[in-house]
């Protein structure tokens, strides 16, 4: 864009100095346009030809895919558990081309597993109501009434009472426990029939305490005891103290995010927390927490173990990263901080995945392995006596699938590139300027660049050759082939109409027969590597010439993998004319600025003139002319 200062002109003259000098440039831009526009049909070209080498590559990329027997070599598995159901819940199987058909017999004896260790019970501790007092006779009697306990924010009334002897204890926490679980929507009868579920475990201590906890299998969440008050706020009896609780007592499952010691300390003590994983010192101070912990072993890939809490059964968990017999978890637990958490085992190891293949026992690491170009991936062991069979066959249909998805990817590639080398070329739409544009709507500008792009690679020597090239190679015969496999007319890919300009087509039937007769001959047709190309296959020899393809294009055009600089032909063309146009739009300023210069001096020459006339005419005045 040129810049040039504000000017006023034509205050003398009276004429319109601005629009004079813009008529005047818009003729000296004319040589500029022309450059712009030759630049950017340049540019044009230029993402035309990276188009064609994205689809060039994309073929060429199928080409070296299809040079690999595992796009021609496909088999699949059929085959029953020894009882007729199917094998696919306890593994599955995926044949690669190593594989050797036939009938296979497997049991799965055992699967790849972790090293695990976990706490043995929950973290938290129960809620510990004090000892219980009997009488002399042995006995302890509770006033019947009510109290409140909160269970995750819901909060219930709890009627109980009686007289146990110290006998029953284990009924008093039984009595207890159904009050508590009655009270939140849990019935039995004398059937041991159930409604609901139980959300509260008691339990009693050795030395007469009794203890309450979340239920067995039941989330570890919040349970809080309360008296039940009168208006004045005083509680109504003494059922809590009887059985040694106070009024809001509570049972709350462990923090992560708390100091372990603050809710442990009596397990874990004063002192550091230290302790070896795996032979890895680990020690923490006193306001550590358990996410801490977690967070410090799992950032640590050499103790080759991952901890994690589980809120909902309250324990932590740690899990070997790799499966099978060298998978080990030794802790050594100097200051008793696993022994507080709940575990019962300091070492674990993991174990191997055991199959019987056709007899054979095999063991691998883990449950996803291959043997002899077959893939397994064990799911569950099977029961003793169980045993699956499968057999190996050619899969033809897999095989047509992949050969006409590269055929099609073929057809894509040379219909792109014969639509550029034969599309019209459009001479009068050259690229359009800014002034051009600004006098147009959207759509006018659309439909006018869609002729001005059209055809400029039109009869391109480069494509051609390529395109050609291309042609030729799925034409020829492969030689070394045997009779009825020589060329890919042979097995059923043929073109039909010459003005589709080498677009292949694909006899299914023919094709499928083929592959199933010689899978190794189809094979060869496509990946034979020869001396020469005559005996190249089909992949081959499109693989060597995209290559090159490719090659010619990025020196053309660039856009090569990893290109930082473009070196290109039409890349360095593009960097000479934008020096051209920065040269000529330097031109144009002082050519604009010369135009300036001289209407400024005629106004000037204007200004003087009339000064002069206005000075005779005042001396004529005055001596009376």
């Amino acid at each position: 864009m040129l810049y040039s200062p504000m000017r006023i002109g034509g205050l003398a003259s009276g004429m319109d100095i601005d629009q004079i000098v813009s008529d005047l440039m818009r003729a000296e831009r004319i040589k500029v346009d022309k450059l712009y526009q030759q630049k950017q049909v340049m540019e044009w070209q230029k993402a035309d030809y990276r188009d064609i080498n994205l689809k060039l590559r994309s073929l060429y990329n199928t080409s070296f895919d299809m040079k690999l027997a595992s796009s021609y070599l496909k088999y699949k598995a059929i085959g029953t558990m020894n009882d007729g159901t199917s094998f696919d819940k306890y593994f599955a199987v995926s044949p690669g081309s190593g594989a050797v058909p036939g009938e296979y017999k497997v049991q799965v004896q055992q699967t790849a597993s972790y090293a695990r260790l976990e706490s043995s019970k929950s973290i938290a501790k129960p809620l510990m109501g004090d000892k219980l007092i009997f009488d002399a006779e042995g006995k302890i009697e509770i006033p019947e009434g009510k109290f409140e306990v909160t269970i995750d924010g819901v909060k219930k009334e709890v009627t109980f009472g009686g007289i146990y002897q110290e006998s029953d204890i284990n009924t008093l926490a039984a009595d207890l426990e159904k009050a508590i679980n009655t009270a939140f929507g849990w019935q039995d009868d004398e059937n041991g029939n159930t409604v609901g579920i139980k959300r509260v475990k008691v339990s009693v201590t050795d030395d007469n305490k009794l203890a309450i906890e979340p239920a067995d299998g039941f989330n570890k969440v919040q349970i809080s005891l309360s008296s039940v008050k009168d208006d004045e706020g005083n509680p109504i009896n003494d059922i809590l103290t009887t059985l040694g609780f106070k009024d809001g007592d509570s049972y709350r499952p462990l923090n992560p995010h708390t100091s372990l010691k603050s809710q442990l300390a009596e397990d874990i003590g004063e002192g550091t927390i230290s302790f070896k994983i795996n032979g890895h010192q680990f020690e923490f101070g006193s306001s550590a927490t358990l996410q801490m912990i977690i967070d410090k072993i799992n950032t640590i890939p050499d103790v080759g173990v991952t901890a994690r809490y589980d809120a909902l059964t309250d324990k932590l968990v740690l899990v070997s990263k790799e499966t099978g017999l060298g998978a080990n978890i030794e802790i050594v637990d100097e200051s008793g901080l696993f022994k507080a958490l709940g575990f019962e085992n300091t070492s674990a190891s993991g174990q191997n995945a055991r199959i019987v293949l056709n007899g054979t026992i095999v063991e691998k690491t883990t449950n996803d392995f291959t043997i002899s170009g077959i893939r397994f991936n064990l799911k569950e062991v099977m029961e003793k006596g169980q045993e699956a069979t499968f057999r190996l066959e050619n899969d033809p249909d897999a095989a047509v699938e992949t050969i006409k998805k590269y055929i099609e990817l073929y057809n894509e590639t040379i219909d792109l590139i014969n639509k550029k080398l034969s599309e019209e070329r459009y001479r009068n739409y050259p690229p359009l300027t800014q002034e051009q544009k600004k006098e147009m709507t959207e759509k006018e500008i659309e439909l006018w660049e869609e002729r001005a792009k059209s055809g400029l690679l039109r009869s391109d020597p480069l494509l051609d050759r390529i395109v050609q090239n291309l042609r030729y190679a799925v034409a020829s015969v492969v030689a070394g082939q045997p009779a009825g496999m020589k060329s890919l007319a042979d097995i059923g890919i043929t073109t039909i109409d010459w003005r589709e300009k080498g677009k292949l087509h694909v006899n299914e039937e023919k094709l499928r027969s083929a592959i199933a007769k010689d899978p190794e001959a189809v094979m060869r047709l496509f990946n034979a590597d020869g001396a020469d190309s005559s005996k190249d296959g089909v992949a081959t020899r499109l693989y060597d010439i995209l290559k090159g393809g490719i090659e010619d294009i990025t020196e053309k055009a660039g856009g090569g993998e990893f290109q930082i600089y473009d070196d290109s032909i039409l890349g360095k063309q593009i960097r000479d004319m934008e020096d051209r146009i920065s040269n000529m739009e330097q031109m144009l300023l002082r050519t604009e600025e010369r135009y300036w210069q001289k209407f400024i001096a005629m106004e000037q020459a204007i200004q003087f003139a009339n000064q002069q006339s206005l000075w005779l005419m005042s001396q004529m005045n005055m001596t009376g002319y």
